[in-house]
Protein backbone atom coordinates (compact mmCIF):
# COMPACT_ATOMS: atom_id res chain seq x y z
CA UNK A 1 0.00 0.00 0.00
CA UNK A 2 1.51 2.67 -0.91
CA UNK A 3 1.55 6.13 1.21
CA UNK A 4 -1.00 8.29 -0.48
CA UNK A 5 -3.22 5.26 -0.15
CA UNK A 6 -2.74 4.69 3.39
CA UNK A 7 -3.35 8.29 3.91
CA UNK A 8 -6.60 7.82 2.16
CA UNK A 9 -7.33 4.69 4.53
CA UNK A 10 -7.16 7.24 7.88
CA UNK A 11 -8.83 9.78 6.48
CA UNK A 12 -11.67 7.25 5.31
CA UNK A 13 -11.72 5.74 8.71
CA UNK A 14 -10.84 9.34 10.76
CA UNK A 15 -13.96 10.89 12.81
CA UNK A 16 -14.75 14.64 12.00
CA UNK A 17 -11.84 16.30 13.84
CA UNK A 18 -9.02 13.74 12.09
CA UNK A 19 -10.43 14.98 8.94
CA UNK A 20 -10.31 18.37 9.59
CA UNK A 21 -6.85 18.24 10.43
CA UNK A 22 -5.63 16.28 7.45
CA UNK A 23 -7.94 18.59 5.15
CA UNK A 24 -5.80 21.69 6.84
CA UNK A 25 -2.15 19.60 6.85
CA UNK A 26 -3.05 18.71 2.91
CA UNK A 27 -4.11 22.73 2.34
CA UNK A 28 -0.99 23.50 3.48
CA UNK A 29 1.34 21.14 1.74
CA UNK A 30 -0.50 21.70 -1.87
CA UNK A 31 -0.20 25.64 -1.39
CA UNK A 32 3.61 25.18 -0.35
CA UNK A 33 4.62 22.86 -3.49
CA UNK A 34 2.38 25.04 -5.61
CA UNK A 35 4.24 28.31 -4.75
CA UNK A 36 7.63 26.35 -4.52
CA UNK A 37 6.87 25.44 -8.46
CA UNK A 38 5.68 29.15 -9.24
CA UNK A 39 8.61 30.68 -7.53
CA UNK A 40 11.07 28.39 -9.76
CA UNK A 41 9.65 29.43 -13.16
CA UNK A 42 8.99 32.89 -11.87
CA UNK A 43 5.59 32.75 -12.16
CA UNK A 44 3.07 35.73 -10.12
CA UNK A 45 3.83 37.57 -7.17
CA UNK A 46 5.75 36.01 -3.55
CA UNK A 47 3.61 33.58 -2.38
CA UNK A 48 1.26 33.77 -5.22
CA UNK A 49 -1.24 30.01 -4.57
CA UNK A 50 -1.25 31.01 -0.48
CA UNK A 51 -2.59 34.90 -1.64
CA UNK A 52 -5.05 33.88 -4.23
CA UNK A 53 -6.37 30.56 -2.27
CA UNK A 54 -7.05 33.30 0.96
CA UNK A 55 -10.32 34.91 1.36
CA UNK A 56 -9.91 38.34 -0.23
CA UNK A 57 -12.10 41.25 1.25
CA UNK A 58 -12.90 42.62 -1.95
CA UNK A 59 -16.02 41.85 -4.04
CA UNK A 60 -14.19 41.80 -7.41
CA UNK A 61 -11.41 39.70 -6.53
CA UNK A 62 -13.75 37.29 -4.68
CA UNK A 63 -15.74 36.94 -8.08
CA UNK A 64 -11.99 36.24 -9.72
CA UNK A 65 -11.08 33.93 -7.22
CA UNK A 66 -14.57 32.35 -6.14
CA UNK A 67 -12.53 28.63 -4.55
CA UNK A 68 -10.84 31.24 -2.02
CA UNK A 69 -14.57 30.67 -0.29
CA UNK A 70 -13.29 27.21 0.46
CA UNK A 71 -9.77 26.86 0.70
CA UNK A 72 -9.28 29.87 3.39
CA UNK A 73 -10.83 27.86 5.78
CA UNK A 74 -8.44 25.26 5.60
CA UNK A 75 -5.42 27.90 5.32
CA UNK A 76 -2.90 29.35 8.07
CA UNK A 77 -0.53 32.21 8.39
CA UNK A 78 2.28 29.90 8.05
CA UNK A 79 3.54 26.63 9.82
CA UNK A 80 3.72 27.02 12.98
CA UNK A 81 0.70 28.47 12.73
CA UNK A 82 -0.66 25.73 11.28
CA UNK A 83 0.92 23.76 13.76
CA UNK A 84 -0.61 25.58 16.88
CA UNK A 85 -3.94 25.59 14.87
CA UNK A 86 -4.41 21.70 13.98
CA UNK A 87 -2.82 21.00 18.37
CA UNK A 88 -5.98 23.02 19.48
CA UNK A 89 -8.22 21.78 16.96
CA UNK A 90 -7.89 18.17 18.17
CA UNK A 91 -7.66 18.85 21.45
CA UNK A 92 -10.49 21.37 21.94
CA UNK A 93 -12.14 19.27 19.00
CA UNK A 94 -12.36 15.64 20.84
CA UNK A 95 -14.04 17.37 23.95
CA UNK A 96 -16.53 19.36 21.71
CA UNK A 97 -18.04 16.15 20.58
CA UNK A 98 -18.29 14.61 23.80
CA UNK A 99 -20.96 17.79 24.58
CA UNK A 100 -22.11 18.31 20.99
CA UNK A 101 -21.96 16.40 17.94
CA UNK A 102 -20.14 15.62 15.02
CA UNK A 103 -22.13 17.43 13.04
CA UNK A 104 -22.15 20.48 15.27
CA UNK A 105 -18.13 20.67 15.00
CA UNK A 106 -18.21 20.49 11.49
CA UNK A 107 -21.04 23.29 10.98
CA UNK A 108 -19.43 25.15 13.15
CA UNK A 109 -16.09 25.17 11.95
CA UNK A 110 -17.68 26.37 8.44
CA UNK A 111 -19.82 29.00 9.84
CA UNK A 112 -16.78 30.46 12.15
CA UNK A 113 -14.98 30.66 8.83
CA UNK A 114 -18.09 32.77 6.90
CA UNK A 115 -19.12 34.92 9.52
CA UNK A 116 -15.03 35.93 9.31
CA UNK A 117 -15.66 36.57 5.62
CA UNK A 118 -18.65 38.63 6.23
CA UNK A 119 -16.54 40.75 8.99
CA UNK A 120 -13.74 40.89 7.18
CA UNK A 121 -15.52 42.19 3.87
CA UNK A 122 -17.53 44.39 5.96
CA UNK A 123 -15.17 46.43 8.14
CA UNK A 124 -13.67 47.17 4.82
CA UNK A 125 -16.66 47.92 3.45
CA UNK A 126 -18.05 50.00 6.41
CA UNK A 127 -14.50 52.08 6.91
CA UNK A 128 -13.05 53.06 2.83
CA UNK A 129 -10.23 54.32 4.50
CA UNK A 130 -8.68 50.80 5.50
CA UNK A 131 -8.53 50.16 1.62
CA UNK A 132 -6.26 53.06 0.84
CA UNK A 133 -3.78 51.80 3.34
CA UNK A 134 -1.02 48.91 2.13
CA UNK A 135 -2.92 46.72 4.20
CA UNK A 136 -2.91 42.96 3.27
CA UNK A 137 -6.17 42.43 1.88
CA UNK A 138 -6.92 39.03 2.16
CA UNK A 139 -6.78 36.15 5.08
CA UNK A 140 -6.61 32.58 5.93
CA UNK A 141 -9.40 31.73 8.15
CA UNK A 142 -8.57 28.36 9.82
CA UNK A 143 -7.68 30.20 12.98
CA UNK A 144 -11.33 31.95 13.13
CA UNK A 145 -13.00 28.49 12.25
CA UNK A 146 -11.09 26.90 15.36
CA UNK A 147 -11.80 29.70 17.84
CA UNK A 148 -15.83 29.16 17.01
CA UNK A 149 -15.50 25.78 18.08
CA UNK A 150 -13.55 26.88 21.58
CA UNK A 151 -15.76 29.45 22.25
CA UNK A 152 -19.13 27.62 21.92
CA UNK A 153 -17.22 24.86 23.88
CA UNK A 154 -16.05 27.37 26.83
CA UNK A 155 -19.82 28.69 27.18
CA UNK A 156 -21.09 25.12 26.98
CA UNK A 157 -18.98 23.74 30.02
CA UNK A 158 -17.22 26.39 31.24
CA UNK A 159 -15.88 24.96 34.47
CA UNK A 160 -15.10 21.59 33.28
CA UNK A 161 -11.24 21.19 34.06
CA UNK A 162 -8.54 19.33 31.49
CA UNK A 163 -5.25 18.59 32.99
CA UNK A 164 -2.28 20.58 31.73
CA UNK A 165 0.86 19.73 32.53
CA UNK A 166 3.18 21.31 34.93
CA UNK A 167 0.01 22.86 35.89
CA UNK A 168 -2.59 20.62 37.04
CA UNK A 169 -6.41 20.86 36.28
CA UNK A 170 -7.47 23.89 34.11
CA UNK A 171 -11.01 24.74 33.52
CA UNK A 172 -11.92 24.79 30.19
CA UNK A 173 -13.05 28.26 29.87
CA UNK A 174 -9.43 29.70 31.13
CA UNK A 175 -8.27 27.41 28.73
CA UNK A 176 -10.08 28.85 25.91
CA UNK A 177 -9.27 32.48 26.81
CA UNK A 178 -5.16 31.43 27.09
CA UNK A 179 -5.58 29.87 23.80
CA UNK A 180 -7.22 32.83 21.90
CA UNK A 181 -4.75 35.36 23.12
CA UNK A 182 -2.04 33.35 22.05
CA UNK A 183 -3.69 32.68 18.39
CA UNK A 184 -4.11 36.49 18.31
CA UNK A 185 -0.63 37.05 19.15
CA UNK A 186 1.20 34.65 16.58
CA UNK A 187 -0.95 36.84 13.74
CA UNK A 188 1.24 38.89 11.80
CA UNK A 189 0.47 42.89 11.77
CA UNK A 190 -1.34 42.83 8.87
CA UNK A 191 -4.66 45.13 9.17
CA UNK A 192 -7.05 45.72 12.06
CA UNK A 193 -10.24 43.99 10.46
CA UNK A 194 -7.80 40.62 11.65
CA UNK A 195 -8.31 40.67 14.91
CA UNK A 196 -12.61 41.63 14.32
CA UNK A 197 -12.44 38.32 12.09
CA UNK A 198 -11.49 36.50 15.35
CA UNK A 199 -14.36 38.52 17.52
CA UNK A 200 -16.94 37.62 15.53
CA UNK A 201 -16.00 33.87 14.91
CA UNK A 202 -16.33 34.08 18.84
CA UNK A 203 -19.66 35.76 18.76
CA UNK A 204 -21.14 32.88 16.10
CA UNK A 205 -19.25 30.40 18.72
CA UNK A 206 -21.78 32.05 21.76
CA UNK A 207 -24.35 32.23 19.46
CA UNK A 208 -24.31 28.76 18.52
CA UNK A 209 -23.84 27.44 22.04
CA UNK A 210 -27.30 29.72 23.28
CA UNK A 211 -29.55 28.94 20.65
CA UNK A 212 -28.83 25.71 20.58
CA UNK A 213 -29.79 25.55 24.16
CA UNK A 214 -33.51 27.15 22.71
CA UNK A 215 -33.49 24.22 20.30
CA UNK A 216 -32.51 25.69 17.09
CA UNK A 217 -29.62 24.17 15.27
CA UNK A 218 -27.66 27.03 13.45
CA UNK A 219 -25.59 23.84 11.81
CA UNK A 220 -28.20 22.40 10.43
CA UNK A 221 -27.85 23.74 6.84
CA UNK A 222 -24.23 23.05 6.91
CA UNK A 223 -24.88 19.07 7.61
CA UNK A 224 -27.82 18.91 4.86
CA UNK A 225 -24.92 20.08 2.46
CA UNK A 226 -22.35 17.70 3.99
CA UNK A 227 -24.60 14.94 3.24
CA UNK A 228 -24.69 15.66 -0.04
CA UNK A 229 -21.02 15.56 -1.16
CA UNK A 230 -20.49 12.45 1.30
CA UNK A 231 -22.67 10.98 -1.16
CA UNK A 232 -21.12 12.16 -4.23
CA UNK A 233 -17.29 11.49 -2.94
CA UNK A 234 -17.82 8.31 -0.70
CA UNK A 235 -17.75 5.95 -3.28
CA UNK A 236 -14.86 8.06 -5.20
CA UNK A 237 -12.83 7.47 -2.19
CA UNK A 238 -13.92 3.94 -2.17
CA UNK A 239 -12.73 2.99 -5.60
CA UNK A 240 -9.27 4.45 -4.61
Amino acid sequence: MSLLDELIAKFRSGDIVTRLVFINCAVFVILLLLDINFTLFSFGDDKYAYIVCNYPWSPYLLARRPWSVVTSLFASWGLWHLIFNMIVLYWLGNIFIKSFTSNNLRGLYILGGITGMIVFTGIFMLFPSLQLKDWTGSIPLCSACVLAIGTALAFRIPNATEPIPLIGPVKIKYIVIALAIIDVAMLPNVNPATDLVHLGAAAIGWAFNYLLRKGKDITSPITAVAVWLDKIFTPILKRN
